[in-house]
């Protein structure tokens, strides 16, 4: 199976700004994604779950993380200028997933 990773026009850079945080426990992950706003907003228009899940999924495929996802959560931090994405990342009993080639416009961006 090959997966493409779909970047909008200005989410390569939107990707790149992503701070990222894991908090394990009992076999479970919690990571935070958290964006600043105007990266987000120059992509989305709006803070919808189905732009959160995009990004997640994303952002996983361009760190070839092979986490399977859900409890997927996303709020607008209007206070500090973020956008912060929550979700649920499972490792434990996955089938391991084949790691994706990188698309040849991350290539150029690395100069390879």
């Amino acid at each position: 199976m090959v997966k493409i990773l779909i970047v909008k026009n200005g989410g390569e850079d939107m990707l790149n700004r992503i701070r990222e945080r894991r908090i394990q426990r009992d076999g479970l992950y919690e990571i935070t994604l958290q964006i600043p706003e105007d990266e987000y907003f120059s992509v989305y228009d709006s803070v919808t779950e189905y732009n959160a899940v995009e990004i997640l999924g994303n952002y996983l495929m361009k760190y070839q993380d092979d986490a399977r996802f859900d409890n997927v959560r996303i709020k607008h931090n209007k206070n500090g200028h973020v956008v912060d994405i929550k979700a649920d990342l499972h490792y434990l009993k996955n089938d391991h997933t084949d790691a994706s080639p990188i698309p040849d416009m991350l290539n150029k961006i690395r100069g390879e």
